[in-house]
């Protein structure tokens, strides 16, 4: 069998590319739950949901992935197939998983925490993070420049009315805006809540409160 001699820089850039594929498909662990069809079908197994990874260019799928037992046939679902994900596991904050439109044609899954006349949902990210290594440890006499990656992850919040299509985040990585002035502009309909955000009632670690808050007193 010959065996070909690629340059070390073409290695590198496979190397790189084919770690970014695999962290871009990256998911959450499997977890057993419910996995409830648009065809009224309802699967009982363990359910995988994908992890979205915080880059400049996002290469992740949004596919749900189900099998009945850990030992099990892998399937896969879309958006086009999929009402909503129940995960069996305790949560302080009790919701569902189901896709929602992120932007035009984007469709990401998220869990919905709070349902009302703002729904609130939120999901967990992977942040990317690259460090130049300075010596390459394969070959220290090249000049090629060689970096290593790690990941640390942060949740999202987003918003969204009964009469909009798509979220609006409040809290997320790739917003420029910082949160005080995201929430001041979304809730800019409800005069108490706007008066209490500029008073600092409302910090991140309400988010919640603040949802909860325009459903409940916000009058329209």
């Amino acid at each position: 069998m010959q065996t070909i001699n690629l340059p070390m820089k073409i290695r590198l850039t496979l190397i790189f590319l084919l770690l970014n594929c695999f962290l871009s498909y990256a998911q959450y662990e499997w977890t057993s739950g419910q996995l409830i069809l648009k065809n009224g079908d309802s699967l009982i197994g363990f359910i995988q949901i994908p992890m979205n990874v915080a880059r400049l260019v996002s290469l992740g799928k949004s596919e749900v992935e189900f099998k009945e037992d850990m030992q099990g046939y892998v399937n896969s679902y879309d958006k086009s197939q999929v009402e909503k994900i129940i995960f069996n596991t305790y949560d302080a904050n009790p919701g569902y998983y189901e896709y929602a439109l992120l932007k035009k044609r984007k469709y990401r899954i998220f869990k919905l925490l709070l349902d009302g006349k703002v729904k609130l949902y939120t999901r967990t990210v992977a942040i990317e993070h690259k460090e130049k290594i300075i010596d390459n440890p394969y070959n220290p006499n090249s000049d090629v420049d060689v970096f290593k990656y790690h990941y640390e992850e942060e949740q999202e919040f987003y918003v969204i009315r009964e009469d909009e299509t798509k979220l609006t985040p409040l809290i997320s990585h790739y917003s420029l805006s910082n949160f005080k002035n995201r929430a001041l502009k979304y809730f800019s309909d409800c005069k108490d809540l706007t008066e209490y955000l500029k008073e600092d009632l409302y910090e991140e670690i309400d988010i919640i409160e603040l949802v909860n808050d325009y459903n409940l007193i916000c009058e329209f």
